[in-house]
């Protein structure tokens, strides 16, 4: 009967191999594959490449990265128990990925001329395996599908919003500017009149001039012009600015996160974790205090989202399209596809941590001292 056991089921994480089935699948190919090794950074497999093999991690981390304006940029973190090259080891067409070694690897390789010796010989062993493969292809399918329609439709709204604000919010204060204008020269010599509609007339002019920033920030990728750092700050002052049933303070480390050559794709990634990951404690987790902190060192960022606020019971996420809970999903995605782990580690009444790190060089090699800013959110 085949093992259809994951190590985390109904996790947020991708289905892997147990330990168990790794030696199992092993066994049945044993006369069809060969165990081969990798060391840190090592090309795995080829952007380009034409194979049709597929591998068993047995030990070790890799990347998967795919070219992006000339640069490489990490999609998906590897970790033991996985499998590389489950789609070419269907369809035979060239990657569309390459797979770099994080670590030094072990895997067991088997090409799909050899798995077909084994389909004659042994059906009954050749369908377990691939129906064991097929589940965790049709995990990442899913998570992507999920991943994308999350996306597209934030990205919708963003620009339907935007332009809603343009064309009639801002058209209106236009013409609202333009009747207290007029207003104000039939009430000439009127003193108080003239100075009620001077300081409505200053009102509506700073409305205006919020618009105009939120259709920015709406409607176009400012992150890529202002930074990561210089985002963040205008989120968390956007914060101040809301209403909450207590007061909240948020504390953020850093340590200039900006300088080293971080890419574009991980910068704004990175923003979104943060971002979704204060949201959801602001909105949800009623805390007093929010610890947020991103540090880049040499080997790479670990940051976390930390709040004393009520926590969750973690089994409730256990089904996550019908729990509803595609933001955490949508953390661990972003998170992963460049190349980073998170864990979201929590409890009731004892608050919420997100905890994860992305394995990307920084290209400076003096050490810069973490900086803390503080915000307060109030009642």
């Amino acid at each position: 009967m085949p093992d259809n056991s994951f190590d985390n089921p109904g996790s947020l994480d991708e289905p892997i191999l147990t330990a168990k089935e790794i030696e199992k699948y092993r066994e049945y190919l044993s006369d069809y594959g060969k165990e081969i090794f990798f060391s840190e950074e090592e090309t795995i497999v080829d952007y380009g490449d034409i194979t049709t093999s597929i591998d068993l991690l047995v030990s070790g981390e890799a990347l998967v990265e795919v070219p992006v304006n000339e640069k490489w940029i990490p999609v998906a973190w590897i970790k033991s128990g996985s499998v590389i090259g489950e789609i070419a080891f269907l369809d035979s067409y060239p990657r569309t990925a390459r797979v770099i070694a994080r670590t030094s690897c072990r895997l067991y390789r088997v090409d799909r001329a050899d798995f077909t010796q084994l389909s004659e010989r042994d059906p009954e062993k050749a369908l377990e395996f691939i129906s064991r493969i097929s589940q965790i292809m049709a995990y990442r399918l899913r998570r992507i599908e999920q991943f994308d329609a999350v996306e597209q439709g934030r990205d919708d709204m963003r620009k339907e919003l935007a332009a809603d604000l343009h064309d009639q919010t801002m058209s209106e204060l236009s013409a609202i500017l333009m009747h207290l204008g007029l207003l104000k020269l039939t009430l000439d010599g009127h003193a108080e009149s003239a100075a009620d509609i001077e300081h409505l007339v200053t009102m509506v002019k700073n409305a205006d001039v919020n618009l105009r920033q939120l259709v920015r920030e709406k409607g176009h990728d400012d992150l890529a012009i202002v930074g990561l750092e210089e985002s963040l700050r205008i989120f968390f002052e956007g914060l101040e600015n809301e209403v909450v049933p207590f007061s909240i303070k948020i504390a953020y480390t850093s340590n200039q996160i900006d300088q080293g050559g971080l890419p574009g794709p991980v910068a704004r990634d990175l923003y979104q974790i943060i971002r979704q990951s204060v949201l959801n404690s602001v909105e949800h987790a009623n805390p007093e205090m929010i610890q947020v902190e991103i540090i880049w060192k040499q080997e790479g960022i670990s940051f976390f989202v930390k709040d004393n606020g009520v926590g969750f019971n973690q089994s409730s996420i256990d089904n996550v399209p019908e729990a509803g809970h595609f933001g955490l999903l949508n953390l661990k995605l972003r998170t992963e596809r460049v190349g980073g782990s998170v864990n979201i580690i929590s409890a009731e009444g004892k608050g919420t941590n997100v905890i994860g790190s992305i394995p990307i060089t920084r290209r400076i090699s003096e050490y810069i001292e973490p900086q803390t800013v503080q915000y307060t959110l109030s009642a």
